[in-house]
Order: structure tokens, then sequence, then C-alpha cells
């Protein structure tokens, strides 16, 4: 017996309705579903993985750290059920990401042997407060250390910035910083002013400075009793601040803010609208959830657009 459906298509922007016969019911709702998905996609916006940001940055991955071996912890469980006791490996881009576009079939990992390993589940927590949508956690199981660790990490689905033009990380690829290695410094930004008394998680900079450095680790750190830094730590940053007069000098953050939330992000306020150029800290003070302590590390901060 002969029934019939309907095919909808665009055309111009509008949806246009035409009327088919068939004899089979399942052809016509196999067919449906692709004129849907059709439809779907041509109102997707466009996005370009070549696209480049304000400062004409082409997307792609910062860095990727074997912070965790099959070490995960209990509270991990909040975060992905069934995290405690996996790999924990967080990657930072260089531009933030849509949230809605993210999901475990996005990130291919890469082992020493050639295994191929998909996350079990990914977050952007606990960087979730404004401009730190950039660090994602893989939780999983990405290999052993020593004997077969990750050694790359590629994003092979469609991963989107959240800024305008969008950026698609699809085909970026970054090498794995193995599990005994320290945290580094992998960007250097600055902060707009409109957020510096946004309500966030982590401490804010107090009253009176002129200009806040966010700068992002490429795991998350801590004193190695546990602590979070202080102000000695304040004093070990040192940032490059370049002069009215073309001259350069180094200070010390006035203070140190973006803490007790557990991420990879430190807020460095200063008292001075000098630009900021470049930030260092040396070897030996901070670790990661694996204890290993961080090497010196420099980073430059990325230009302010007007």
């Amino acid at each position: 017996m002969k029934t019939f459906f309907y095919v909808r298509g665009l055309v111009g922007g509008l949806v246009v309705t035409v009327g088919l016969a068939v004899v089979n019911p399942a052809l016509a709702s196999e067919l449906s579903q692709e004129s849907e998905a059709s439809l779907r996609a041509a109102q997707k916006p466009s996005v370009v993985s070549a696209a480049v940001n304000a400062t004409k940055q082409p997307s792609h991955l910062l860095s990727a750290f074997f912070g965790l071996d099959n070490d995960l912890p209990f509270r991990a469980n909040a975060l992905c059920f069934g995290a405690s006791g996996k790999d924990g490996m967080p990657v930072v881009l260089s531009h933030t990401v849509d949230p809605e576009t993210l999901q475990p079939e996005d990130f291919q990992i890469v082992t020493q042997s050639g295994d191929l390993r998909t996350p079990q589940c990914v977050t952007l927590k606990p960087a979730q407060d404004p401009g730190e949508l950039r660090t994602v956690l893989l939780i999983g199981e990405f290999g052993d250390a020593p004997d077969d660790p990750p050694a790359s990490v590629r994003v092979v689905g469609d991963l989107l910035s959240d800024g305008t033009p969008l950026v698609n990380f699809r085909g970026s690829f970054t090498d794995v910083t193995p599990l005994d290695a320290g945290p580094s410094l992998v960007l250097a930004e600055s902060v707009p002013e409109s957020e510096w008394v946004r309500k966030a998680r982590g401490t804010a900079c107090p009253a009176g400075i002129q200009q806040v450095i966010r700068v992002t680790w490429n795991g998350g750190v801590r004193l190695p009793n546990g602590d979070e830094p202080g102000d000695a730590e304040r004093k070990l940053y040192r940032v490059v601040v370049k002069r009215g007069n073309g001259s350069s000098d180094e200070i010390n953050p006035v203070a140190l803010a973006e803490l007790g939330d557990g991420d990879n992000n430190h807020f460095l306020c200063l008292d001075t609208s000098d630009p900021a150029v470049a930030i260092s800290f040396p070897a030996g003070h901070l670790v990661d959830p694996n204890k290993d302590l961080n090497p010196d590390t420099h980073i430059e901060v990325n230009p302010v657009v007007n």
C-alpha cells in the first residue's frame, strides 16, 4: 500500500514543503531525518579552523599536561562520575571555548606505543570564572607511565570558541608534558577592568590597583604542603613593564588574587598602568597534584587589543 510523506528543504532561508509518493514508510522516516539534519546544518554558523583571534593568534592547543596517572582523588567524582582512580590531563587552549560544543569525543590521545584513547569525560571545571573557559580537564585512561604514557593530544571533533569570529579547534594538536615534569606558565593576558570586581569563585584584587594580569599554568598549582600561594609567592612573581619613555622595569605584583578556587589561574594585581610585557616565576616553589616542583618559567603577555 502506498503512503505519502513530505520533504522539507531550504530555499532562500524559507522552509518549502514538497509532497512525494513512496512505498516504504521506513524510507519516509529515514529521508525525513536526513532532511532535518540538513536543515540543522544549514542553520549552523560558519567556522574556520584556521581563523585567528583579535591578536592574530591562530586557534591551537597551548599545552596538554599529564597531571595524574590512575590517581584522581575521590572528590573528582563530583566532576565526572567514576573519575576516582583515573588519569587527569588538563589541556589549555588558545581561545576560550563554547561549552555547548565540548564533548569527550572531541579529543584523541595517542600513547607512546601508538594506541588511541578517548576521554571518559571532559569538563571545564574548576576553571570557570570569566575569561577562564580555556582549560579542559580530560578524565579517563590515557596510558601508564613509564611503560606507555600519553604522547600527544589532538582535537578530532568540532570544538568551537565562544568569541567572534568563531574558531574551530578541529585538527589542533600538541605533545603531552610527561607525568614527572613540573607545572609551567603557558599564558599571560591582561584582564579587562570590567572583570576585576565581577563575582567569581576566586579572590579578587584589592581596590586601587591599575592593571590585572591573568597567568595560566598548564596544571593546577599549590604549595608543597597543600596550601594556596601567599605573600611569599607574590614576591617571587616578576613582571616586566614597559615605561612611557621606552625603558623597561621589573616589578612585583602588589597583590596575588584568583586564589581559593582550585584552578590553574592567578591574578597579578599591579599598581601601574604601564603595560606588562612578560612574566616569570623561579623554580622550586609550586607543585602540581602529582607533587612535582615547577621549573623556571617565563611567558610573554598577550598584547592588548584596542
